[in-house]
C-alpha cells in the first residue's frame, strides 16, 4: 500500500512536467570578428504542446552571450538587448537570422578561425537547456552563391 502512494505522489507531482516543450535547434551557425565579438544564429523549432520561451545563453567561450534583436529606423540598424527572452509558440519555428533576432557574444576568449566550433548554452522556461556547437562562418552555411 505504501508503495502505492509513494508512486501516485510520485506520478502526481511529475505530472506537470511530463507536458513540456520539445526543442530542435537546427542550422546554427556563427560569424566572429577579430575584436573578440560574434552572432550566433539558427532556427528554433518548438514541436511540444505548449508554448516557451528562449530565456539566455551562455558559452564558456566567451565573457558574456545576449539575445539581441536588430531593427531598422530610418535607415538605420540599431541592436536591442532582448530582456525577457524570445517567445517560442508550439509549433512554430523562430529564425535567429542576420538583420533580427541573434544570440550577441562579447569577449570570446579565443581566436576562432573559420569551420571551428563554439560550444553554447541556451536556456528554456519549459524545457531543458540545450547544449550547440555553431561552427564558425563568414556566411549562412547553406547561402545562395552566385556563378
Amino acid at each position: 500500500m505504501i508503495k502505492k502512494v509513494v508512486l501516485f505522489t510520485l506520478i502526481t507531482l511529475m505530472g506537470p512536467n511530463l507536458a513540456h516543450a520539445q526543442i530542435i535547434i537546427k542550422d546554427e551557425w556563427a560569424r566572429v570578428t577579430p575584436s573578440g565579438s560574434g552572432s550566433v544564429y539558427m532556427t528554433i523549432e518548438n514541436i511540444g504542446d505548449q508554448d516557451d520561451n528562449l530565456t539566455s545563453a551562455s558559452s564558456d567561450e566567451a565573457k558574456t552571450a545576449m539575445i539581441h534583436q536588430t531593427i531598422r529606423e530610418e535607415n538605420i540598424a540599431k541592436m536591442i538587448h532582448v530582456m525577457g527572452g524570445i517567445d517560442l509558440p508550439k509549433g512554430e519555428k523562430i529564425k535567429l537570422e542576420p538583420g533580427g533576432y541573434h544570440l550577441m557574444l562579447m569577449g570570446i576568449n579565443k581566436n576562432l578561425s573559420l569551420n571551428d566550433r563554439i560550444s553554447i548554452t541556451l536556456a528554456f522556461k519549459n524545457n531543458e537547456n540545450i547544449e550547440i556547437n555553431p561552427i564558425v562562418k563568414i556566411r549562412p552555411p547553406n547561402a545562395h552563391k552566385h556563378k
